[in-house]
């Protein structure tokens, strides 16, 4: 009997056999790359910045340069993977990537810091995202949430596994090296994931999962193009910026990704500056990864079950509420408990983006759309690192940068809850 997911003319491997896991798994590593590298800045920073006497405001303003360029070029990614498929975006990416790590590993001056990491790397980043989460998208209809869950978890061993990997470079061989090292390891890992991304499932004789009804010979021909079967309804991007459930989602994710932004790049500082040693410190953000791993996970497929909007609802409440809890840390228990629950949160709401974005607009411009998400998102954890740098120079404390995170991160939460009463803006 055939496979709900392929033709009556399918293969009998393909009867038990959905190429959509394989997009997830490759995504799932692309992810994983990107996020070591992403987040692993928190780890160079103090060697870095020791090594040339920069202070933490100039610093922190390479990682806030990195977030921009990310967040500016994640719409033109996604718009080219929804046009040219995924494969050749994430190919480009990871070379630019790996380029820019290489690049980093032999400056010797603070502008060469901000153009070879904060533009080059974060121009190879800004692909991440939007493509992954996007092409996940198009494969799935039922299970759409545990898949973009399962996808967006790389994220969460990106910090879990590059990490660790990073410090352990950085202890041997110094941080050029490596940074050297990582790049070298970006281009293999990413260029040869990207070449098992297919933009969609027609194009391959597939059913997105979850669909009903045959697919018509002309559906299953290996086109590459995107059948009148695949869930393709929706508005264009430039229909979509002209309504508030857009907006209320850009801003919510700014607001969030202040929050986070400025904890995943200052709290191994944090930690340190009260007597933490450097490899228990790095030991935390391996902890949020794991955390993170199980909230993309565990709200990825609640959403299935609660609605999206209700699960990031969730994220921003508890996240508002580990926030008040990093203040009043003192011991290491109190700072691993803050991690795994503070991973959890950041987590969850990865998995939301796209799968808000496909049920208020559809997935016409998914991808797309999800790069205008991640520029809010992108602005915003941009504004976080460079204030909680900025507070720390005027204050030698992080107590007030993180205050301002907590009551941010409550205010996240009324935009959501504005988000719920939004209107889906498909047309019918």
């Amino acid at each position: 009997m055939p496979s709900e997911h392929t033709g009556n003319n399918a293969t009998a491997v393909r009867s038990t056999f959905f190429y959509g896991w394989v997009i997830v798994a490759a995504c799932t590593i692309l992810l994983t790359m990107q996020a070591g590298i992403f987040y692993g800045f928190g780890i160079f920073f103090k060697p870095v910045a020791a090594d040339f006497g920069w202070s933490r405001t100039l610093t922190s303003g390479v990682h806030s340069v990195l977030m921009l360029s990310h967040g500016a070029f994640a719409a033109p990614m996604g718009w080219l993977a929804d046009r040219f498929g995924p494969a050749k975006v994430m190919v480009f990416c990871g070379f630019v990537m790996g380029l820019g790590l290489v690049l980093t590993s032999q400056i010797n001056a603070l502008w060469q810091f901000y153009l070879t990491y904060g533009l080059v790397v974060g121009i190879g980043i800004s692909g991440g995202m939007p493509v992954t989460t996007g092409t996940t998208a198009r494969w799935f209809v039922r299970q759409r949430g545990l898949a973009l869950g399962i996808v967006s978890a790389g994220v969460g061993l990106g910090t879990l596994i590059i990490l660790p990997m990073s410090e352990r470079l950085i202890a041997v061989f110094g941080w050029s090296q490596a940074y050297f090292i990582l790049g070298i390891t970006s281009w293999i890992v990413m260029i040869t994931s990207a070449f098992f991304l297919r933009r969609d499932p027609e194009g391959m004789g597939y059913r997105a999962y979850g669909m009903q009804g045959p697919l018509t010979e002309a559906n299953s021909e290996h086109s590459g193009r995107i059948s009148n079967i695949v869930p393709d309804t929706g508005i264009s991007v430039r229909a979509a910026v002209h309504t508030r459930p857009l907006w209320l989602l850009l801003f919510t994710y700014f607001l969030f990704s202040f929050s986070v932004q400025m904890i995943m790049v200052h709290l191994v500082n944090y930690a340190t500056d009260l007597g933490i040693t450097p490899l228990i410190a790095t030991t935390l953000l391996s902890v949020v990864g794991i955390g993170s791993i199980f909230g993309r996970l565990v709200m990825g497929a609640a959403s299935d079950r609660i609605g999206s909007s209700n699960a990031l609802a969730i994220c921003c409440l508890v996240l508002g509420i580990s926030l008040l809890w990093l203040l009043f840390a003192r011991e290491l228990w109190m700072f691993y408990l803050f991690a795994a629950v503070f991973g959890f949160t950041y987590g969850g709401e990865i998995p939301q983006i796209a799968a808000l974005v496909g049920q208020l607009f559809g997935l016409r411009s998914v991808a797309a759309l999800v790069g205008v998400i991640l520029i809010g998102l992108s602005i915003g954890g941009a504004l976080g690192s460079l204030t909680g740098g900025r507070i720390f120079d005027l204050t030698q404390s992080y107590q007030v940068a993180f205050a301002i995170a907590t009551v941010i991160s409550f205010a996240t939460l009324i935009l959501v809850l504005m988000l719920r009463r939004a209107r889906t803006a498909i047309p019918g």
